[in-house]
């Protein structure tokens, strides 16, 4: 007997079976839980069945032996039951009883595919064979599935369940990006809902049941950003479980690591300094447009090449960086907190002739912003193109020209115009990059390897089992902050570094032209 004669055959018996099982229980409700026991054991048993003739037989076999089962288990429990007259929502009384509460809750921890069944059938009224070409299913399975569910629905009812502590104190997780962009980790992560679901998988493997009961968030609200947070890579399914494929750092961890990094701060800024001071006449001597700015700006300029250089230290360009969910090579996790010395973003970006814009953003009231250009290519050509003193421009490329005048990326100048940054040729910016890698790994290299390893421990021991092979590569680039940002912070509270910018220069931005 094949598939479809067989569910042919059970649907015609589906009648006769109700009937049978009416007759031997005292309420519709039971007589329709032991007909979806019987259904449902027939279903899984059909391989059993020899030939057309038999079917009849084998079906009242296993009625007989269900029911023996149902009613010994019904005399050893007592439950509260699923029937098919549930009032719609307006129709419960504000203090309902406890067993429709409890059958509300359970409801609501229903993964998808069951819920549904169980509302169209026993809310919405509709038949088995409407819900299977509702949701394209067979008839078969939808019995399948309100049996199951109606086991869940009973099981959980009888379950004492406890909320988690991010359904009362929910965490606030800041998306953090390294790699080639655009970065949309960024702005996929601003909800919260996945920001708690990250964090509820994040240090054990969760079913759907306990990620909606730890984040005391119901099912329903839950199944999308579940989907696409699997779909993205953020979490892995691992049989009915979820984990998190996405590292958190904690905020303990990010204090400890601070903590340990504390006594490192003092010697990087005295070595940057020393740095500053005795490459500067050498920096101006390579002649690129905009050596002639002022002492502040260049020093700042010189800093950037500097802080951009221990940022990178230790990342070896042959390195395997993983592939996000959106298809770009890059390194994501999540941070519970900022450092408060976190003072700066940095980002580059290419124009269409392959020069590059390089930013380096002072959070505390600097000028240069990475978002005035991410992410929109006409305003990277423009402004390259100025850069090349090529001004040729049309009135609709012309209003672009004026927004960054107005943001300061640009210096009108009688009929022309100029680039309010410095302007490397390749040669140029090969130079001085080679000078200062090479104080780098000279000067700083043994400290900041040391700051690295201690900062890996410190990680690998915060972070889960499962993902501690995330953890060398976060910790690296972790960093930033303790080998960049509190030295400049040292820097500029020693007045080497000031804010008092000069109006007509940008200090952290730059251009690099491509020949």
């Amino acid at each position: 007997m094949n598939d479809a004669e067989l569910r042919e055959k059970i649907a015609d018996a589906s009648r006769t079976i109700f009937s049978y099982c009416r007759a031997k229980t005292p309420t519709r409700e039971d007589a329709e839980d032991l007909s979806q026991d019987i259904l449902c054991e027939l279903v899984k048993s059909a391989g059993n069945i020899r030939d057309d003739k038999a079917f009849y037989g084998f079906m009242w076999a296993v009625a007989g032996n269900v029911y023996k089962q149902w009613y010994r288990k019904k005399l050893r429990s007592g439950t509260s039951e699923l029937t098919d007259d549930l009032a719609a929502d307006d129709d419960f009384p504000e203090d309902e009883p406890d067993d429709i509460a409890l059958l509300r809750r359970e409801l609501s921890l229903l993964s998808e595919k069951y819920r549904k069944a169980t509302i169209l059938y026993y809310i919405k009224g509709h038949s088995c064979a409407d819900i299977a070409s509702e949701l394209v299913l067979s008839e078969s399975m939808v019995k399948y599935l309100l049996f199951k569910s109606r086991k869940l629905l009973k099981e959980g009812m009888n379950m004492e369940r406890t909320l988690g502590e991010l359904s009362y104190n929910p965490k606030t997780l800041i998306p953090m990006y390294s790699g080639e962009g655009p970065n949309q980790f960024w702005d996929f992560m601003q909800s919260k809902i996945r920001q708690n679901i990250l964090s509820a998988c994040h240090n054990d493997a969760l079913t759907l049941q306990q990620i909606s009961l730890e984040t005391g968030i119901p099912l329903p609200y839950l199944d999308d950003d579940i989907r696409e947070m699997e779909d993205k890579q953020i979490l892995i399914k691992d049989g009915t479980h979820y984990k998190a494929n996405v590292l958190v750092v904690t905020a303990d961890c990010t204090d400890e690591m601070e903590r340990a990094a504390v006594k490192y701060h003092e010697q990087i800024a005295d070595k940057m300094e020393g740095f500053l001071r005795d490459t500067m006449e050498e920096y101006r001597n390579l002649g690129f447009i905009g050596h002639d700015f002022s002492e502040n700006t260049l020093r700042w300029q010189l800093a950037v090449l500097l802080f951009r250089a221990v940022t990178f230290l230790g990342h070896d360009a042959s390195d395997v960086v993983p592939v996000t969910g959106w298809g770009e090579q890059a390194y994501l996790w999540c941070m519970e907190k900022l450092s408060d010395r976190h003072c700066f973003n940095f980002s580059g970006m290419g124009s269409k002739r392959g020069d590059s814009l390089y930013f380096f953003d002072y959070l505390k009231g600097g000028k240069g912003d990475h978002h005035d250009f991410y992410g929109n290519e006409r305003y990277i050509n423009i402004f390259c193109d100025i850069c090349r003193n090529e001004t040729a421009f049309s009135e609709y490329d012309l209003e672009a020209v004026a927004e960054m005048i107005r943001m300061g990326y640009v210096i009108k100048d009688g009929d022309t115009y100029r680039a309010a940054v410095p302007v490397y040729t390749a040669e140029q910016y090969q130079m001085i990059t080679e000078r200062v890698n090479g104080f780098v790994t000279a000067e700083l290299s043994d400290i900041l390897r040391e700051m690295d390893q201690t900062a890996v421990k410190i990680l690998t021991a915060h972070t889960p089992k499962h993902l501690q092979s995330q953890a060398a590569a976060i910790a690296v680039m972790d960093k930033f902050v303790n080998a960049v940002c509190a030295p400049a912070g040292i820097l500029i509270g020693r007045g080497i570094l000031t804010t008092a910018w000069h109006p007509l220069e940008m200090p952290t931005t730059f251009a690099v032209l491509n020949g």
